[in-house]
């Protein structure tokens, strides 16, 4: 399987993880105050993930024969691209009315981000099938 093929399929847990907390957030689901607080935050912990291999996987997939530096270049990016967007947006809902900043976000966007190095080593180490 292609590289670009494996950060897109981590890219789309990432938003999937993002679909059943919002589900979870819309019928109002809380079983105790850890639930309460990982369904608070999970939607920017699963942002970062899916932010970052979605980006990782279309750059690669316009790129298929980068080398490992390059690759590994490209990933910092587009973690810091994501991390930056999302503590961006925390930081925008200070001066809003509406909206609530909030430090558990900043920490949970910085979860996903660690999460989201682990997972790409795992995803990078495998050697891929040439004949895919």
């Amino acid at each position: 399987m292609k590289l670009s093929t494996r950060f897109g399929l981590v890219g789309l847990g990432g938003l999937a993880l993002l679909s059943a907390v919002q589900w979870a957030r819309q019928h109002h689901l809380q079983h105790g105050a850890a639930l309460t607080y990982l369904i608070g935050v999970g939607p920017n912990f699963a942002a970062a993930i899916a932010i970052t291999f979605v980006l990782l996987a279309a750059w690669l997939d316009m790129r298929p024969v980068a080398d490992a530096a390059a690759v590994g270049r490209r990933f910092r990016i587009s973690a810091a691209v994501s991390a930056l967007g999302l503590i961006g947006w925390e930081c925008v809902q200070m001066t809003s009315h509406a909206l609530v900043f909030d430090w558990h976000d900043v920490l949970a966007t910085l979860a996903g981000i660690a999460v989201s190095v682990v997972q790409f080593r795992i995803v990078r180490g495998t050697t891929p099938n040439p004949l895919l």
